[in-house]
């Protein structure tokens, strides 16, 4: 039986909470404002150096191994979303369109995207708006969709 390691990393726009499994991450989302954990095994360190090179602006693709917990449907989701480049975005409907399905329940995959940033469903965005944002461990929706629009503006500005 694999041990659960937990670390808490507190990025310049909110407190992110990070899991491993079999040196693995399992989970990686915005949270609540909780007290900094630093890193205790291997996975967590070098996903707490990434971290810092993302937030500075000088990491643009995450290269720690991640474990996807969910079902068939957002694992296929989710594996469209993860090609979606830095500093850009697409839309629930056209990730839709390369699943077969409809940009609904794409918007209920990314939502429920255990990995946030890993995974980068803050690029997925409304065909008219800037669409929603993983609301597991977020107060609100206005701060999900506020972390979502600095997480677009510092890539796009970076991009540039």
């Amino acid at each position: 039986m694999s041990n659960i390691y937990e670390m808490v990393f507190l990025s310049p726009i909110g407190t992110i909470g990070t899991r491993s499994y079999n040196d693995k991450i399992s989970e990686l989302r915005f949270i609540q404002n909780r007290p900094e954990i630093k890193p205790k095994n291997f996975i967590n360190k070098e996903l707490y150096v990434q971290l810092k090179f993302y937030f500075k602006k000088k990491l643009k693709k995450f290269d720690v191994p991640f474990f996807l917990f969910g079902s068939d449907y957002q694992r296929e989701v989710l594996k469209e979303v993860i090609k979606i480049p830095y500093g850009e975005t697409i839309s629930y409907f056209e990730v839709a369109k390369k699943c077969n399905s409809h940009p609904r329940p794409v918007g209920n995959a990314c939502k429920n995207n255990p990995l946030n940033l890993l995974i980068p469903c803050h690029r997925v965005v409304g065909k008219n708006n800037i669409g929603g944002f993983s609301k597991k461990g977020i107060k609100s929706n206005i701060e999900s969709i506020y972390i979502k629009k600095i997480l677009l503006d510092m890539e796009k500005q970076q991009s540039l």
